[in-house]
């Protein structure tokens, strides 16, 4: 008898190349030995396999046909053997796994906010099934998409997409029921763009400051935020990552116009871009030079090597009467000119980039005043003069300078500043010349022409003359006057004969703090002479020191004692005549060694020429 049919299959695993069957004994069992199992198409390795019953009663059976072709539908029977009978089949149908699909790839130029295109190649073996099965891993709400074998391997998302949402994209080939392990890519879509883009400018520090808004329909993990120079193509430029919606462009350069871009980004995928233009304030100019004028100020500045600008505003601004004024140039240099003389003025200079003033470098600086007028020396004494003047006209004035400096010392003495037109300088050294300044004074500013006059002071006349008599010369000593001396006059004549004067020049040595010495000499013995000596400094005499003293007489006589033997109490003393061309003296004076015995004296004219002195004490 045909032994019974075999019960349910199923395949129990399944592969790409291998399909393994798993079936249930016939019910009831009766009896047979072997199970014969085959494949439709014959692809297997052993597409017939003959399977021993085990076990009594019989558990499942199963069999394994493997090299079989993915994706492709076999037809298995089971049948039960008994000898040479043979069941009826069970059959059933199955497929093998078919291959996956090659690389999944995205046309990036299509990637849009809310669609994108995928691509994918098709297996790289020898497979059989219908179509492809596209879907999104992240969305389950979604159906799957197919596409047959033969059509395009391409697939547009474009529905219900979220902007800047990533995307996980499942495909697969299917053989009837069958699918293939999953391709997967990842998508990230493009962002919206962000809103409400603005800058802002910091008036303290010149930071600028943009912000702006995320979309809230759009998922974004950061920003990207890009900056070039408008008008150069190799200007400074930049980018920053950053995950806020608010940042401070630091590092821009002053004086520059930037065109400044916002993208969101998600996972490296950036949005449309919003721009705005940004201008920053440039530095503001350092004043170099500023020079007074007569009537006005010259002025020239420099600017940061890091900034640029298209012109400067120069304001200047009258301390006194507040009047402004102010001019656009486009170097760095002005004279300001017509401007009042004495006046004060704020000077403010501004650096203009794209119509945007930078702070400003301010400096005050007066103009020069007009000098005084008419300066006179009115009133002198011996170390003191007035020096009066007159105010200038149409000229600011705070006050007047005074100042003056000596021949022997360049170095200018300032006198306190006075407000009238008048002032005293006092103290004058004898004999120094001086060199006296009066000059009007603005904020600080002298005017640049000073008012001088040289006033010579007299040296002071010589005192305390001390004559060292002789016969023929007289050596005269005087200390030094206070004050500065540079020669003296000396003229001396004899008192009868005063038209035969005679004159000598001593220098004073300026370092010198000793006594003054002249040896006059060739003087006849006992005359009386008259000195006049006068100091000279800086061509000016002093008064005249007048001196009379006269040289000691000199004596020429010889004198002889005479013996009288009549008197033992006296004695009696001849002499010749000192010739009156030789020395010139009134009378001659004879004494003894002892103080006590009265002087005899005899006139020069006397001709009897003996002197007797009496009431001696004889033998002494």
């Amino acid at each position: 008898l045909e032994p019974n049919t075999p019960g349910k299959f199923i395949v129990w695993f399944r592969n790409e190349t291998t399909l393994l069957v798993l079936w249930q004994p016939p019910y009831p069992a009766a009896i047979y030995t072997h199970y014969k199992v085959s494949i439709d198409p014959p692809d297997a390795n052993d597409f017939i396999l003959y399977v021993e019953k085990e076990g009594e009663p019989p558990g499942p059976a199963q069999a394994a046909f493997k090299g079989l072709v993915p994706g492709r539908a076999y037809n298995i029977s089971v049948q039960t053997m008994s000898e040479d009978e043979i069941s009826t089949p069970t059959t059933a149908q199955y497929r093998t796994v078919p291959l996956k699909p090659g690389k999944i790839t995205f046309d990036k130029d299509k990637i849009t906010t809310n669609s994108f295109v995928v691509h994918w190649e098709p297996p790289s073996g020898k497979s059989e099934f219908d179509k492809y099965h596209i879907s999104l891993g992240t969305i389950r709400k979604l159906p799957p998409y197919h596409r047959l074998r033969d059509e395009p391997t391409f697939w547009e998302f474009k529905d219900n997409l979220e902007p800047g949402k990533t995307y996980s994209v499942v495909v697969k080939t299917v053989s009837g029921k069958v699918t293939s392990w999953p391709v997967t890519a990842d998508v990230t879509l493009e962002p919206l763009p962000v809103g409400q883009l603005q800058s802002m400018l910091d008036d303290k520090t010149g930071t600028i400051s943009i912000s702006w808004k995320p979309n809230p329909e759009s998922t974004q993990d950061s920003f990207l935020v890009s900056y070039h120079e408008v008008e150069s193509t190799i200007g400074d430029s930049n980018t920053v990552m950053t995950n806020q919606t608010k940042i401070e462009l630091e590092a821009l350069f002053p004086g520059r116009n930037y065109s400044v871009a916002v993208q969101a980004v998600s996972k490296e995928m950036k949005s449309k871009e919003e721009s705005i233009y940004v201008v920053t304030r440039p530095s503001a100019p350092i004043i170099e030079d500023l020079k007074p004028m007569v009537d006005g100020l010259n002025i020239s500045w420099k600017s940061d090597v890091n900034s640029k600008q298209d012109k400067y505003e120069i304001v200047w601004i009258r301390n006194d009467t507040n009047d402004r004024d102010y001019m656009t140039i486009y170097n760095n240099k002005i004279i300001l000119s017509n401007l009042y003389p004495g006046a004060g003025y704020l000077v403010k200079i501004y650096a203009i980039s794209h119509e945007l003033k930078s702070e400003p470098h301010e400096y005050f600086q007066p103009v020069f005043p007009k000098p005084p007028r008419n300066m006179t020396i009115e009133k002198t004494t011996t170390n003191s003069v007035i020096v009066q003047w007159q105010a200038p006209l149409d000229s600011l004035i705070t006050e007047y300078s005074i100042r003056y400096k000596t021949g022997s010392d360049n170095q200018w003495v300032r006198l306190p500043a006075v407000q009238n037109t008048e002032a005293e300088v006092t103290d004058m050294t004898p004999g120094e010349r001086y060199t006296i300044q009066v000059n009007t004074v603005s904020y600080g500013l002298e005017s640049n022409e000073p008012q001088q006059l040289n006033h010579t002071v007299r040296p002071n006349p010589v005192s305390n003359i001390a004559p060292l008599v002789d016969s023929n010369n007289v050596t005269l000593e005087w200390p030094r006057p206070e004050g500065r001396v540079e020669t003296y006059i000396v003229r001396w004549w004899e008192a009868t004969t005063p038209s035969q004067v005679n004159k000598s020049t001593v220098s004073q040595n300026q370092n010198g703090t000793g006594l003054v010495r002249l040896l006059v000499g060739d003087l006849m013995p006992g005359e009386e002479y008259v000195f006049d000596i006068q100091a000279i400094s800086n061509d000016l005499e002093s008064d005249v020191t007048v001196l009379r003293t006269r040289t000691m007489p000199l004596i020429q006589s010889e004198v002889v004692v005479v013996n009288n033997h009549q008197s033992t109490d006296s004695i009696s003393l001849r002499y010749t005549p000192t010739p009156q061309t030789s020395s010139k003296f009134d009378l001659y004076r004879f004494s003894l060694s002892e103080t006590n015995i009265p002087d005899q004296e005899k006139a020069a004219n006397d001709s009897e020429r003996l002197v007797t002195f009496t009431g001696l004490i004889p033998g002494r």
